[in-house]
Parts: structure tokens; sequence; C-alpha cells
């Protein structure tokens, strides 16, 4: 079976959203299906057409500077012609877009055109997130277009993915009466991620010896809520005098991450790495005691899930989340790791000194972290799930 994924954009450009796909396109060939990639006009890579670990990736070509609201619509147009491109030259036997809508409308469209089968997958509501970023008001026009545009094709998709639960109940409401709704959730390499201590080289290279770490390795979005772990730490130090935190990430709010730690004087407890190699990240996942997310609730943060605490579990080490209900979809609480309530520094402190006080409980925990990532989220097995989705499309030709 060949699929034609419709994607946002993809390797070598470092996200969430491009390193799912990548997991997704590299399993998919070990259950047999052939994949080709188009990515739109946004992607930031800029070759016209690549192969990326033996999958072809068609590119869609940038487009001018526009207005609001002409830029979409000129966005919607070229990945259109892109989309229908690529089936006229692959023939593909289904065709499988991902969220934005800026992605989907034009892919679905395509695919309808040419009887081919349309699987949408869902990783956030476009219009949500644009909310959340300041792009337009909730219940504003554009908002309730957006949301409009994004109804139109969860209705007219034959299956419909979602990522996490909690889209799925946002997203059931909005779907077609013949549309399929099905969840493949994030996941990790188990093999890549593996269970290690950091060695004092390791340590002494990032000045870490001798500390006890907090960790953070993730994107620096507003919504991942470092400054309330920032705020936490002189309350946490003052109870484990050598308590540290490392965050590992560039990029976002870090200007205003490290304009905090100066303000608040928290500069002997807070070691900003920067951005590492990939294949460096490894050696930073080691170092850390304890993992911390602690997302704030917004309105994409309560229905999307990320994939590093799933990395972070991998590794054996116990994680602590903000209690978001997406969050909730990854850690078992006082299991895997422990969960506080979102934006209040206090109580990151305390569960933070709860944790780090007990080794016994920490190790315990890891443990768990571990075998629960290995017999639940497992990418090859979770991958496995798409050819089910595929094969009870029927076919329009």
């Amino acid at each position: 079976m060949r699929v034609l994924h419709a994607l946002h954009l993809s390797l070598p450009f470092i996200a969430g959203y491009s390193i799912r796909s990548s997991y997704i396109l590299r399993f998919q060939r070990q259950h047999g299906i052939d994949p080709v990639v188009v990515t739109s006009a946004q992607d930031p890579n800029g070759e016209t057409r690549v192969t990326i670990d033996d999958v072809v990736h068609v590119r869609t070509p940038d487009i001018l500077t526009l207005p609001a609201g002409l830029r979409e619509a000129e966005l919607m147009h070229t990945m259109y012609r892109s989309v229908d491109a690529c089936i006229r030259e692959f023939q593909p036997d289904l065709v499988h877009a991902y969220s934005p809508v800026l992605v989907g409308l034009p892919a679905m469209l395509a695919a309808k055109r040419h009887k081919l089968p349309f699987v949408y997958e869902v990783r956030d509501l476009w219009e949500n997130a644009s909310v959340d970023r300041g792009k337009f008001k909730e219940d504003s026009l554009l908002y309730k277009g957006a949301r409009g545009l994004e109804t139109r094709v969860y209705k007219n998709a034959d299956a419909v993915i979602t990522i996490c639960e909690a889209l799925r109940e946002s997203v059931a409401p909005r779907v077609g009466c013949n549309t399929a709704l099905h969840v493949v959730p994030n996941g990790v390499e188990v093999e890549r991620f593996t269970p290690a201590n950091a060695d004092d080289e390791t340590k002494k290279k990032w000045k870490l010896d001798g500390k006890q770490v907090l960790g953070y390795i993730g994107t620096f979005q507003p919504y991942e809520g470092l400054s309330t772990a920032l705020t936490a730490m002189p309350r946490i130090a003052a109870a484990i005098p050598n308590a540290h935190l490392m965050i590992t990430g560039a990029g976002g709010v870090e200007e205003e991450l490290r304009a905090q730690v100066t303000r608040e004087g928290l500069e002997q407890l807070v070691t900003f790495t920067g951005r590492v190699p990939h294949e460096q990240v490894k050696e930073l996942y080691a170092i850390p005691d304890l993992f911390v997310y602690p997302r704030v609730l917004t309105r994409t943060t309560a229905l999307t899930t990320p994939l590093k605490p799933l990395e972070a579990m991998a590794t054996g080490k116990p994680v602590l989340v903000s209690d978001v209900g997406a969050m909730l979809e990854l850690v078992r609480p006082g299991e895997t790791g422990m969960v506080f309530e979102a934006g209040n520094a206090e109580d990151f402190a305390a569960k933070a000194i709860h944790i780090l006080e007990d080794p016994a409980r920490r190790e315990s925990m890891g443990q768990a972290a571990r075998r629960y990532v290995e017999q639940e989220r497992q990418w090859p097995t979770i991958i496995g799930r798409y050819p089910d989705i595929y094969g009870a499309i029927p076919t329009r030709r």
C-alpha cells in the first residue's frame, strides 16, 4: 500500500511535529506501507525534493508575503496543487494529511478529486493554537472561520486520528456520521532512550557535579511553564542546598527566562545548556534525578500531549508534571511520577522536594516509568495501528 503523507513540516527541522512524523514514516515501512511525503510552503526546509531515510519528500515552494487572510488562502492553494501533482506522480492508494487545516483542507480536496480514501490526523486544534498565540480572539469571525474549516475536514474524512483521548473527546462531536475516529498516541523508542547514570566527566562538563538536578529538555514555548520552575527554585534550594535546575533548548521565550534568572538572582541555581546537537542529547538525559514538565493550562495544552516526558520516562527517571488534563494521560500519579497544580510554584517546590528527598521512591518511580513505556508506549507497536485504520476504509476506485 502506498500512502501520500501531507505534512506541515518535516525533518531535518526538529520539532515534536516532525519527530512524530518521522517515526510514523519509519515504522510504517516495517508494516509493509510505502510512504511518500509532501510538505507545505511553511516548511522551513529549502530543497524542492529530497530523500530522507529512503522516503521521498516533495516540498511546496514558499509564497510571497501577503496580508493575513490572503496568505492563508494562498498557502492552501499552493498545497492543493502540490498534493494534486504528487497524487498524479506517485499514484497513492490513500492520502493521509496532518493538521493544521491549512494542510488538511487542500489535501482532502485533492484526495476527493481523485476518489482516494482520506485520513486526517489532528495533533492540535488550529483555532485554539491561534488564540493562544494571539493571532485572533475566541469567538471572533476569524476564530469561527478557522473552526468551520476544521470541522469541514473532520466531516469529510474517512477516518480522523487524534494523539490523545482529550483531543478525541473534543473532536468527536464534529466528525461526520460515516467518519471513523481513532487515537494513535505519542510513543518513544525505548532502544534509544535507555536508563543510564551520568559519569563524573559529563556532570563536570556542565558544572553539575555534586548537584541534585531537576531537568527540562524541550521547547521554550510560553505554555511550557518554565517560569513556574524558576520561581520555585529558591524554595527547593532552601530544603535541598545542592538542588539545581538544568534547562536544555533554545528559542521561544528563552530571553524572557534568562531575564527572570537575572532579575531573581537565580544564577547559582540554574544552568541553560542551550541547543544541544541531536546526537548529544542522550548524555543530558542521564544527568537529572528528576525531570520536570510544568505546562500551564491553555486551550492548546488541555488537548495535546508532548513527546519529551515519555523519553524521560524511558530513561528510568521519575517525572513531575502539571495537572493539565492531557499530561495526566502520560503519567500515573504516585507510580511513574508526581503531579502538581499548574502554575503553582509552591506546590511544584513541595512535590519536587518530596521526590528528591526520597532516593528509594525516586528509584521505584523511575523503574515503573520505564516499565510503562515498554509495555504501552513503544513506537513500533503504536504505529502498527495505522494499517488497521487504513484497511478498514472502503476503496473508491
